[in-house]
C-alpha cells in the first residue's frame, strides 16, 4: 500500500518560494506633461520590456541593457552624478543610485532604503530626464 506523498511527509515546506525578482530590460516612453518647440516631452522610465508600461522590476548591479542606460542618463542629468552612460550597472552606477536615494530622502523624507538598487519604490520618487518627441536629449527633469 502506497501512502500519499505530501510536502510535509517529504520534509519540504508547503509554502512556495517567493517569485523570482524581475529585472528591468528596457524602458517605456512616458509623456512628461511639458512641451518644447510645440512638441511633447517624454521620460524613459525603466520597465520590464520596451514600452511595456510594467515598472514592477529592478535595475541592479550586473545588469547591462537599455534600462541601465535610461537610469544612468537620469542620474547624470537630474542628480548630478559623474558616471558614464555605458549601459553597465557596475559599482559607479550603484553608488550613483545610493547618492540619488540619499538626495531624495533628504529632499522629500521618502524613507527609501539606500541600497543602490533601483526598484519600484525608488522609481516612484525619482525625477527622470526629459527627451524631446524625436528622442533627442534635453537638460530638463520631470
Amino acid at each position: 500500500m502506497v501512502g500519499s506523498l505530501t510536502a510535509a511527509t517529504l520534509g519540504l515546506s508547503a509554502t512556495p518560494a517567493s517569485a523570482a525578482e524581475v529585472h528591468c530590460a528596457s524602458f517605456t516612453w512616458v509623456q512628461a506633461g511639458g512641451t518644447v518647440g510645440g512638441g511633447s516631452l517624454y521620460i524613459h522610465k525603466p520597465s520590464t520590456a520596451a514600452n511595456s508600461g510594467n515598472y514592477n522590476c529592478v535595475v541592479a548591479r550586473g545588469d547591462h541593457n537599455y534600462a541601465v542606460l535610461a537610469l544612468q542618463e537620469t542620474l547624470i542629468t537630474c542628480y548630478s552624478q559623474n558616471i558614464q552612460p555605458d549601459m553597465d550597472f557596475g559599482p559607479a552606477t550603484e553608488q550613483a543610485v545610493k547618492n540619488a536615494q540619499t538626495i531624495i530622502n533628504g529632499r522629500w523624507n521618502a524613507g527609501l532604503s539606500v541600497d543602490g538598487r533601483f526598484g519600484p519604490n525608488t522609481s516612484s520618487w525619482f525625477s527622470f530626464k526629459q527627451y524631446k518627441q524625436d528622442g533627442t536629449h534635453t537638460n530638463g527633469c520631470f
